[in-house]
């Protein structure tokens, strides 16, 4: 996962925790579980929660409440002061609105200890200011008041959010400045802000205007009884989904920070011990899968869910994983198996069947094999435990090669043996110690077979090792006038009437009466001189010219392409408090090569070293190669210029 994506992750998720602990406490002001209770809404804002009289439910009861409410609230003149009286009726006490009957203050209805005198009073004294605060905020003044400020925040909290969006951009045209990883958390948090101040007007304004506010608490009770009611059941408690949403994102928040912690332990401690790439892995891992697990089962404990009713479903994984799982269960243990015992590495040049190449990640799950066609071949790793792999570079990495060659029967031995040993000695990668060896294989079809075994130490250049080889060879055979030979057939004809036509030869007669055959013309004869000794031939045909360095004229073009109009971004840019005048970044480097002179991002990166070595680029403090990361480098013309 690149940084940006795991920037944004994180940000949504964080967003989303947000939301799940917001979304009860934009609904319910108060709630107690051990009784059914209702509450009592005025404009959609709840005053207090009743519960049930005889036979009237709670919900009945707080229906009658809420119409005598609305009701009292339309008729009362503006000019009447509301008054919210108390009659007792023996140990009852009951709310009068305007000499209407409100309600019955029950046991049901007690908060606590609280007595009952003490509750209504209180009670009486909420709904007094809920309705006066009601027929206020439907004034004409309140109204006018209320709209030139949504209008003006309306204003600004559209200039606020084009102004971040404008930030935002600029930090995109600004990014040579920044690290990739600054420019990630940059984006991400100027997202989560813009439309965090987005969602923050909006309730706003849903709050200051009454007739939206009463349209607004249906949805927000109608998502809390969709998200808080019980959904599954895990032992004897139901969870809701806004539980399980919890539960989910806070496993999700500690496998973040636990992949955290594990990339500052292998970066602060393992990599700075100098342990092997493969040990790191393995050690990561390990650790990872104990505080992951540690982790959830503390996290399923605090949100109080019984370890021990997950029993029936841990054992319904361990059945799927025996069978619908069980491919990627077996490569997970092959990866912990490769991951400690360490058969395959990193770095390691191997064949596994008809794949050839080297191997650039272990993961737990699967391998990453770039072949010599620099292609990502993805291997489950259970295909390294349960075949045979050939790994070159395991242990010692000194390897034969065996190159097969045939020469014309008649070939004097003694020379071919002299011009293939030559052959041999004069490539640089092939090793003295153990000596080549020549094998006399048998007698083939068309030529004297031969089996020429050498010795490296880079198996991953085999493939060009041999052919170099066979280069040489062919140039050192022809040097010697021995040839190679081509497959050959010799063909007997049978003619029955070929001894009259012998007889009839015998006469002079005869023999002029025939037919004079076709004059053959001599075979052309090769213009090609072999070369006079070894070093010639392969300087005639670039045997052995690996180097595939640029000419200086291509090296001129490339730099005043890089210099042009269209090239690198070069100015001066700021890192901390240090400002670098007329420079470049690797990284932006490197994708501009692979754009503009179509290289592959190895070959981008090999070029710019060569530019370094050439000393026409280097680094501004000389402290790196040429590397794609966000490293600033200058020209040395733009060096002297300064």
């Amino acid at each position: 996962m690149s940084q940006l994506k795991r920037a944004w992750w994180m940000g949504l998720m964080a967003i989303a925790c947000s939301l799940c602990w917001m979304l009860p406490g934009l609904a319910v002001d108060e709630a107690l579980p051990d009784t059914p209770r209702v509450p009592i809404v005025l404009d959609g804002r709840e005053l207090f929660v009743i519960g049930n009289l005889d036979d009237f439910a709670a919900s009945e009861r707080a229906d009658f409440v809420t119409r005598v409410l609305q009701d009292q609230r339309r008729r009362i003149p503006p000019n009447v002061p509301i008054r919210v009286t108390q009659l007792q009726r023996g140990e009852l006490i009951t709310l009068r609105l305007s000499g209407r009957h409100l309600l019955t203050i029950t046991e049901q209805d007690l908060i606590g200890n609280l007595p009952v005198q003490e509750q209504a009073d209180l009670w009486a004294d909420k709904l007094q200011s809920a309705l006066e605060q009601a027929r206020q905020q439907r004034t004409r003044q309140y109204r006018q008041r209320t709209l030139v400020k949504s209008l003006l925040a309306a204003f600004g909290i559209g200039g606020l959010y084009f102004l971040l969006r404008w930030f935002r951009r600029w930090l995109r045209r600004r990014r040579g400045q920044f690290s990739r990883e600054q420019r990630s958390w940059s984006e991400v948090a100027l997202f989560g802000l813009q439309w965090a101040i987005v969602f923050g007007f909006g309730l706003w304004l849903t709050e200051i205007w009454p007739e939206v506010r009463s349209l607004r608490y249906p949805a927000l009770s109608f998502l809390q009884t969709t998200f808080t009611a019980d959904t599954l059941s895990l032992g004897e408690r139901g969870y809701s989904i806004l539980e399980i949403s919890k539960v989910i994102l806070l496993a999700l928040a500690l496998w973040f920070v636990v992949r955290a912690l594990t990339r500052g332990i292998r970066s602060r401690f393992l990599q700075t011990i100098g342990a092997d790439p493969t040990v790191q892995d393995a050690i990561a891992l390990s650790i990872q899968i104990i505080l992951t697990t540690l982790g959830l089962l503390v996290l399923l404990q605090a949100v109080g869910i019984d370890i021990s009713s997950l029993a029936i479903f841990a054992s319904v994984i361990g059945v799927g994983i025996g069978f619908g799982l069980q491919n990627i269960a077996n490569n997970f243990i092959s990866g912990l198996i490769i991951m400690l015992e360490r058969p395959v590495q990193v770095g390691d040049f191997v064949k596994l069947g008809d794949l050839t190449g080297t191997v650039e990640r272990i993961g737990i799950r699967s391998t990453e094999i770039s072949t010599l066609d620099r292609v990502t071949i993805i291997v489950p790793n259970s295909e390294f435990i349960d075949s045979k792999v050939i790994n070159w570079s395991h242990g010692y990495p000194v390897s034969r090669l065996h190159i097969p060659l045939g020469v014309a029967y008649g070939s004097p031995i003694k020379q071919v043996r002299q011009a293939v040993f030559e052959a041999a000695k004069h490539h640089p990668k092939v090793l003295r110690y153990p000596k080549p060896q020549l094998w006399f294989e048998g007698f083939g079809d068309s030529s004297l077979d031969f089996n020429l075994l050498v010795w490296i130490r880079e198996p991953r250049q085999q493939f060009r090792i041999k052919s170099d080889l066979y280069y040489l060879l062919e140039a050192n055979l022809r040097r010697f006038h021995i040839e190679i030979p081509f497959p050959q057939r010799d063909l007997n004809l049978r003619t029955p009437g070929l001894e009259e036509f012998a007889q009839r030869l015998q006469t002079p007669e005869d023999r002029a009466d025939l037919p004079l055959p076709a004059l053959k013309h001599p075979a052309k004869q090769s213009t090609l001189t072999p070369p006079e000794t070894l070093a010639a031939a392969i300087a005639d045909c670039g045997i052995l010219d690996h180097t595939d360095a640029p000419a200086d004229i291509e090296i001129q073009e490339l730099v005043a392409q890089m210099r042009g109009r269209n090239g690198l971004d070069i100015r001066d840019r700021r890192f901390g408090l240090h400002v670098y005048t007329r420079c470049f970044v690797g990284s932006e480097a490197v994708q501009w090569l692979m754009q503009q002179q179509l290289a592959s991002r190895e070959e981008a990166i090999k070029l710019g070293q060569v530019l370094v070595e050439r000393g026409i680029i280097h680094h501004v403090t000389d402290e790196h190669t040429f590397k794609d990361s966000h490293l600033f480098y200058r020209f040395f013309e733009d060096e002297m210029e300064l």
